[in-house]
């Protein structure tokens, strides 16, 4: 525990814990928001496409791949 010497100590203390109160709450809201926004129907249309798309490109290449590879050992 802190031991205070004088008024200015206590009164620079509590500003601070106030500061720190306020940016905590901001960072609360702004975690929020992040949230809210990532888990919007459209995001997640739009994340779940992307993952279809990338997916398939993947899939295509590795049949690619597979085949000329197959191919060599015939």
């Amino acid at each position: 525990m802190r031991e205070y010497k004088n008024f200015e100590d206590i009164e620079r203390d509590l500003k601070l814990l106030q500061l720190q109160k306020e940016i905590d709450k901001e960072k609360v809201i702004l975690s929020y928001n992040i949230t809210k926004e990532s888990l919007a129907p459209k995001r997640l249309l739009k994340n779940a496409a992307g993952s279809i798309f990338k997916n398939a490109l993947i899939l295509k290449g590795a049949t690619s791949v597979l085949g000329f590879i197959g191919e060599k050992f015939k």
